[in-house]
């Protein structure tokens, strides 16, 4: 399979209609939303806001990398 695809994981949502996403290097940062790419898109966003807290090179480079792959999943949901 893709590996953006493997790298980004989807399952249900709090609510009946939502999803749920969250990259496979980083489970604890979670976006919810209405469709896949909604919540893909939030949860690009998310993992942007903890650049700020990344103190070292090798986990600026996990954050760049996860965004980067959760940014090209919302491309191809699009």
């Amino acid at each position: 399979m893709n590996e953006v695809q493997d790298s980004v994981i989807v399952t249900a949502g709090a609510t009946a209609h939502g999803v749920c996403v969250h990259h496979h290097d980083f489970p604890e940062v979670r976006a919810e939303g209405q469709s896949t790419k909604e919540a893909a898109a939030l949860l690009a966003n998310k993992l942007a806001a903890a650049m700020d807290t990344a103190l070292t090179d090798w986990r600026r480079q996990s954050l760049t990398k996860a965004i980067t792959d959760v940014s090209e999943y919302v491309k191809r949901e699009g």
